[in-house]
């Protein structure tokens, strides 16, 4: 049976890993932020790496539980930037940096949403029922 490409799930994987793990060197590079600020700010990306990681391996291996772990993973996405866009929007800060942070929130909310709409989209519904055994399907 083939298997339907999933482009934009792909695509918000790719995108947060890039986001993310980047923030992870530009966090420890921060001279002005605390050790605490530091790993606190780490773990926030790394949950970030941590759900990309279940998406994945929920895609690869076509997981009843994949259209749940998608949405875990742009939900988790969509709060994170909505709160961190007022934050950064409302904060003292150059307006380069807002704008590009404000890109960065939109391009993760579009990619969410896209990834969330193709998800259940591509969730044939036998996936999420057992099928009743037909005659070539006993066993002896």
């Amino acid at each position: 049976m083939p298997t339907r490409r999933l482009p934009s799930t792909i695509a918000l994987c790719v995108w947060t890993l890039l986001v993310w793990t980047t923030r992870i060197a530009n966090i420890w590079n921060d001279a002005d932020l605390s050790d605490g600020e530091k790993w606190g700010r780490t773990a926030l990306a790394l949950s970030f790496t941590a759900l990309v990681a279940v998406v994945g391996h929920a895609v690869y291996h076509r997981t009843s539980w994949r259209d749940l772990a998608v949405k875990a993973l742009a939900g988790w996405t969509i709060g994170v930037w909505i709160t961190r866009s007022v934050g950064i929007a409302t904060g003292d800060h150059e307006a380069a940096f807002i704008a590009v942070h404000l890109v960065l929130a939109a391009v993760s909310t579009v990619l969410a949403l896209l990834a969330v709409r193709e998800s259940a989209r591509s969730t044939p519904a036998s996936a999420t029922a057992e099928e009743p055994a037909g005659d070539d399907q006993l066993s002896v």
